[in-house]
């Protein structure tokens, strides 16, 4: 009787280490591989005071139609991105128009990882300007703007229509900031002529 009480013990007991879970380990959070479109640009020259050059996965659009004729997006169908851009004469001092560009970064600074500043210099053309990355989940990833510092000042925003994720998001918005990139190295101020028919709508 001693020695089955003994044989049942050990059988309980290797039934109990034999149940023993291993370590869990998570595994790290993985997304979907996106396969990114080859990049092409085009001339974008509408009935503004400016031109530019916009990937051939995006289009212009007026979005907004009860805003100033120069108010418009460009957006991105395949990736659910925009960006949003405007343009003002400027009539008292460029310095307010900055400002207000400061502080729609300054917005973002409750919930960004950081902030990342880069000015741009373009003495043949006259256009100057900044550039802000914002890290984090935000609702605005990249905003910019550009002037020649008396009379004109284009600014621009970059939006994704989705849930804010900055790590899901990253690859897609390294994509895109590169098309921004490459609106501002092609941007340039056109004939003044349509900055007075402007005015006059």
């Amino acid at each position: 009787m001693k020695n089955l009480k003994i044989n049942l013990f050990f059988i309980i007991l290797l039934f109990a280490l034999s149940c023993k879970q291993d370590d869990y380990t998570p595994l790290p959070k993985s997304y979907l591989r996106i396969d990114f479109p080859l990049k092409s640009f085009t001339p974008h020259i509408g009935d503004c005071p400016f031109s530019f050059e916009i990937p051939n996965y995006s289009i212009v659009v007026n979005k907004f139609k009860h805003l100033p004729p120069c108010y418009k997006t460009v957006y991105f169908p395949d990736f659910k991105a925009e960006i949003l851009y405007s343009y003002h004469k400027i009539d008292t001092s460029v310095f307010s128009l900055i400002e207000q560009i400061r502080s729609n970064v300054d917005a973002h600074n409750f919930r960004a990882r950081g902030v990342n500043e880069n000015a741009w210099i373009d003495n043949e053309n006259k256009v100057y300007g900044n550039t802000f990355e914002i890290t984090g989940d935000v609702a605005c990833n990249y905003i910019f703007y550009l002037t020649d510092s008396n009379n004109h000042f284009f600014s621009g925003e970059l939006l994704f229509l989705t849930k804010p994720n900055y790590d899901s998001l990253q690859p897609v918005l390294e994509f895109i900031q590169s098309d921004i990139k490459h609106l501002i190295e092609t941007f340039r101020w056109e004939d003044s002529s349509i900055i007075q028919k402007q005015e006059s709508l």
